[in-house]
């Protein structure tokens, strides 16, 4: 270990006081998304007791490590990168040179030890979501012995290139189109959740990640960032797309898919979505398509969907170790 970069690197717990620095870092760093900034991971507060920290060297903020335990959780001694996020873990505001980010590593674990922590999960954040993509922290993680704990399939589209949009999802398209369907934004999140939440307790027997109060709420402090898109026949909201969209750090997230069965006869996603991803290209190189496992399990029906936009594969990995 090189002692001059030892001594040069302080570690400290988050605090309130600390949303501004760290909502700066986030917004100039290469792998954090504004789902970090503090308005956004602080509307849980009330589900997950907040262990985050600050990594200086001297007065500079380099890197925040996104973390987490659920109130009221029996394992106490399991950190969680982050349990209410799809990721988490180590956001750099530069791209730390290995041995630097090694460093910080090195000190973050000898921190949470400290802490009492025995168990680190690490949902590293995905290539998708970058603005600058390094599988340094998945080399560390490697190195150290943290085991693969799970592994989901995400579909993404490189919006730098031409669309790759297949037969059958032209087919559907075109098939809105002839049905009269208009595809537009809304506010109307009450309408389109009332969809979503049947969708899901009829098919998946679960419902939405968000309420509605909390979806109404992001979206009022993050207006720019959460959209909703709906298509409508003869003003009938018949589908919807809520995006997930920083365009800071290049890249769109579809959040929420949902239609009613008038819209999947229509066509309504696939009329939704080609809209969205025209509208996009001008805006940001990647597309996140969104998971199409679940635990591991493949639904096939839904990953030829997402190919049939010329779709390709990223891995969504959460790594274990007892520290």
């Amino acid at each position: 270990m090189n002692p001059q970069v030892k001594t040069q690197l302080q570690v400290r717990r988050y605090r309130p006081d600390d949303a501004v620095v760290w909502n700066a870092l986030i917004d100039q760093s290469v792998n954090g998304t504004f789902l970090f900034r503090r308005e956004f991971m602080d509307y849980h507060a009330d589900r997950f007791e907040d262990f985050s920290y600050l990594v200086w060297r001297g007065p500079d903020l380099v890197a925040v490590f996104v973390a987490a335990r659920a109130w009221n959780t029996p394992t106490l001694d399991t950190l969680v990168a982050h349990p209410g996020l799809t990721y988490g873990g180590l956001v750099c505001a530069e791209e730390l040179k290995y041995p630097v980010l090694e460093e910080v590593y090195t000190i973050l674990m000898e921190t949470l030890r400290e802490a009492g922590f025995i168990t680190l999960l690490i949902k590293p954040v995905p290539r998708v979501f970058c603005r600058v993509p390094t599988d340094a922290s998945l080399f560390y993680l490697h190195q150290q012995g943290f085991s693969l704990q799970s592994r989901e399939l995400n579909s993404v589209i490189n919006l730098t290139q031409p669309l790759r949009i297949n037969k059958g999802r032209k087919d559907n398209i075109r098939k809105a189109r002839l049905a009269g369907l208009l595809v537009e934004t809304s506010e109307d999140f009450a309408l389109f959740w009332l969809l979503l939440t049947e969708n899901l307790l009829h098919t998946h027997g679960v419902r939405p990640v968000h309420t509605e109060a909390e979806i109404r709420l992001l979206q009022q402090r993050f207006p720019d960032n959460i959209r909703l898109y709906v298509a409508r026949q003869s003003e009938v909201v018949v589908g919807g797309v809520v995006m997930f969209v920083d365009e800071g750090h290049g890249f769109a997230h579809t959040q929420y898919i949902s239609a009613t069965e008038q819209g999947k006869l229509v066509g309504a996603v696939d009329a939704i979505l080609a809209q969205v991803l025209t509208e996009m290209q001008g805006q940001v190189p990647r597309f996140s398509f969104g998971t199409s496992t679940v635990k591991g399990k493949l639904n096939a029906g839904l990953l030829a969907q997402k190919e049939g936009f010329g779709a390709s594969l990223e891995l969504l990995d959460v790594y274990e170790k007892n520290i």
